[in-house]
């Protein structure tokens, strides 16, 4: 018997298999990296963008306007000053709080919630309801309260947006007008 030559190396069919997986685990991995890569940058324009709106909001609140009808639901675009941030605006929006009418609520309420047969009531500030409590100074209360509020309390929205991009990022918050004198005066 002759010694056989050994064959040392791989076959065509194990390159390609090695090849195949090679290029899946590559592609896989450049694919991931590209979305990480997209994520990253996202994230860090929702953070300039949150940054720069809370700049803006806290220089507005240090520093508001005078609360006036005249204020009552404008909104106003405005570039930034700084070069930097030259692809963004930002949109002020100025909003009076909005009491809902209590004796609406409660005469709707009063109305759905009622048994067959029972006379239909109208609502909380009904001085027809039996108890223990003045409706008519109830109303009065609720009606100051609400005057007092609506002249008192307000709302500042604030948008900032990429131009280019148009992502955007918003805040909102309350306000109360010191310069409002509350009126406690019930005025029977």
């Amino acid at each position: 018997m002759t010694p056989r030559a050994s064959h040392s190396g791989f076959s065509l069919l194990e390159v390609m298999i090695a090849l195949t997986l090679f290029a899946v685990f590559v592609s896989t991995f450049l694919v991931t990296q590209g979305y990480n890569v997209s994520d990253s940058a996202l994230n860090e324009e929702q953070l300039l963008l949150h940054m720069l709106c809370d700049t803006k909001m806290q220089e507005t609140l240090i520093n508001p306007p005078r609360f006036t009808n005249a204020l009552v639901d404008t909104k106003e675009v405005k570039a930034f000053e700084e070069k930097e941030y030259a692809n963004y605006s930002y949109t002020i929006e100025w909003k009076k709080l909005k009491v809902p009418d209590f004796g609406k609520i409660f005469a709707a309420n009063a109305g759905a919630g009622g048994e067959a047969g029972e006379q239909e009531s109208g609502g909380y500030f009904d001085e027809n309801q039996s108890g223990n409590r003045n409706s008519s100074v109830e109303k009065l209360v609720f009606d100051r309260m609400k005057e007092n509020i609506e002249r008192a309390v307000w709302q500042l929205r604030l948008t900032v947006t990429n131009k280019e991009t148009n992502y955007s990022y918003t805040l909102s918050r309350w306000l109360t007008n010191y310069d409002e004198p509350i009126q406690l005066n019930l005025s029977f």
